[in-house]
């Protein structure tokens, strides 16, 4: 068990949408009812992740930097070998957003559908975030047919997607399983990885619902991926953690 007693960790939700994702429940929710949604649940860092798009990322990076929250933006990917989340430093420009889409080969008027693929390869995708300085993390991998591991690829190009040097982390859907991911003690995926979980959020109400615990100092993307370097010491889900009683 982890004290979250010790300084630094915060409470955050890594996966998050907007109306700006066409598939989202409730398409008039605002800018501040989403920031506000996630300050009720306690939360102090958001990532604004929607179907290959960047659309709502400002509006909400500004009301949410005047009210506490801390927000990543971001972008979820569609690739033919699962859905990847695209995490960036939190001043990144929305412009660099759009290249980063152009240069994927997302054309704008499929931008907010997840239907639409990237003609990237799954690992290029991991390359390119990298190389736009970012952090990319395999979306809700057990979750059938959007998770690497539940796509219609072949076994061998999963379990390379699972062993590419660009992927930084997984976001899993079955919690319990944590451990094994790890320690990588899942069969014919061997490498170790940090592991978070996000809500998924398509309406307000969704958000927090999966929450982890991280220790950054201060957030941001150096935080982030030193968390996911010390995992062990550094994240930790709700259902681990047990309160300590400082009072005598």
């Amino acid at each position: 068990m982890i004290n979250l007693n010790k300084p630094g960790f915060k409470k955050v939700d890594m996966h998050i949408h907007t109306p700006a994702s066409m598939c989202y429940s409730e398409k008039s929710t605002t800018t501040e009812e989403i920031v506000f949604a996630a300050i009720a649940a306690g939360l102090e860092a958001i990532a604004v992740t929607d179907h290959n798009t960047a659309a709502r990322i400002e509006d909400i990076r500004s009301f949410a930097s005047r009210n506490g929250l801390a927000v990543f933006p971001g972008i979820e990917i569609s690739s033919r070998g699962g859905h990847v989340i695209a995490l960036f430093e939190l001043d990144t420009p929305i412009k660099r957003l759009e290249e980063f889409l152009d240069s994927a080969g997302i054309p704008p008027d499929g931008r907010g559908n997840a239907a639409n693929m990237t003609e990237d390869g799954t690992e290029e995708v991991f390359q390119r975030i990298e190389r736009c300085g970012g952090i990319a993390i395999a979306a809700h991998i057990e979750r059938w047919p959007s998770g690497f591991l539940e796509t219609n690829q072949p076994r061998q190009v999963k379990m390379k997607i699972h062993d590419s040097h660009y992927l930084s982390a997984l976001e899993i859907t079955i919690p319990q399983n944590r451990s094994l991911w790890n320690r990588g003690e899942v069969r014919g995926y061997p490498k170790k990885y940090a592991c978070i979980q996000g809500s998924d959020a398509h309406a307000p109400g969704e958000i927090g619902r999966r929450p982890v615990y991280i220790q950054m100092d201060r957030i941001g993307l150096a935080g982030l991926r030193a968390a996911f370097m010390d995992y062990e010491n550094r994240i930790t889900f709700p259902e681990d953690y047990t309160p300590v009683n400082n009072h005598p």
